[in-house]
């Protein structure tokens, strides 16, 4: 537990599951470029590892990867950036020439470093496979780290790929960045959207038999209904806010948040929070920005109910202390709040992991 946390967040965070639904980014160049050690506390960043999470008194994260690949310009610009940390002094290069890598390859790479870092450090962190493994993970007091991928073009119409990472143990599927998928359409695709199509509908059907969670925060409208209806197990919005309070087609209109909540699902509120100048550790968070967090999660459950809402961070599970102590002094009962900053996305998980 973090000493620095007020006494009323720290109690809360003792008394219940604090959970991100997406709070490690396995693509960002930190991860990718540098190598980062994810079992070395890196104090002089506001960005999450595996003691920090721990410090913060996080109980489950999502960590994701995907098909992003940064070429040579990027890779030489990338350490003048102010955010910028070094990474391991021998770093085994992700790539070892410059020869085309297929979306498969990169997103294999990428989530083979993260297990490799997860193997050691056993005594921190537990890879979640099924729900035993979520329970085991809380009775030996490590952080359960669950495996997510972003897109589908690195699976495709290929069932036994999307088997195969499963085994490895991924556990959620961010559908699409943006653009047209063979399965499904972006956010950013209106005119001509066919919604899900019969491959999709398969691969759905295979999400739901290897116990995948199938996540819509980058999914259209008509897509995002469609799956919902298809799937057999609940559905979730990893990281999206609200449409009706903030236009953006990233955002999720009231009709596919009703959808969600009416079969068991979950919008992961993604608090709008600036990183500190250079991604420094956190000593405030803005009062405005909080009560923009604020007017999102209070019209999220007006819309979908208590049991609807989760916190889906995008990667900054750092700026959760200040957001427990704005629900909780923004007339949330303390068992509503453990709904939302953990609670509800346990029971997704429950309904959707293998047992």
């Amino acid at each position: 537990m973090n000493d620095t946390m007020p006494a009323r967040v720290a109690d809360f965070v003792r008394a219940h599951p604090l959970c991100d639904m997406l709070g490690l980014n396995l693509t960002h160049p930190r991860f990718a470029i540098d190598h980062i050690d994810l079992g070395k506390c890196d104090e002089s960043t506001c960005r999450g590892d595996f003691v920090k999470f721990a410090e913060w008194g996080m109980r489950v994260v999502m960590c994701k990867g995907g098909p992003v690949l940064y070429d040579d310009n990027f890779a030489a610009l990338w350490p003048r950036q102010p955010e910028h940390r070094r990474g391991r002094a021998q770093a085994e290069p992700l790539y070892l020439s410059s020869a085309y890598k297929h979306p498969t390859q990169v997103v294999l790479a990428l989530l083979d470093r993260f297990l490799c870092d997860v193997e050691a450090n056993a005594d921190k962190v537990r890879l979640v496979h099924t729900v035993t493994d979520l329970d085991k993970a809380a009775r030996d007091g490590v952080v359960a780290l669950l495996m997510g991928s972003n897109r589908a073009d690195w699976f495709g119409d290929v069932p036994g790929v999307l088997r195969m990472a499963a085994r490895l143990g991924l556990r959620m599927i961010t559908l699409n960045g943006s653009g047209r998928e063979l399965g499904w359409d972006g956010h950013d695709i209106a005119r001509g959207s066919g919604g899900l199509s019969d491959l999709g509908a398969t691969m759905i059907d295979q999400m739901n038999r290897s116990g995948i969670l199938i996540d819509l925060a980058h999914t259209n409208e008509a897509s995002s209904l469609d799956i919902i209806a298809h799937s057999q197990r609940p559905v979730i919005d990893s990281h999206s806010n609200p449409r009706a309070l903030e236009e953006s087609t990233r955002n999720t209109s009231d009709a596919v948040m009703r959808a969600l909540a009416d079969r068991g699902g979950l919008l992961g509120i993604m608090p709008g929070i600036a990183r500190p100048q250079g991604e420094q550790p956190y000593t405030a968070v803005d009062a405005d920005q909080l009560a923009g967090v604020m007017r999102h999660i209070d019209y999220a459950v007006d819309v979908m109910g208590i049991e609807g809402v989760g916190i889906g961070t995008h990667f900054n599970s750092a700026s959760l202390p200040w957001l427990i102590e704005a629900v909780l002094e923004g007339g949330y009962a303390e068992a509503d709040a453990a709904k939302i900053f953990g609670g509800n996305y346990m029971r997704v998980l429950r309904e959707v992991l293998p047992a």
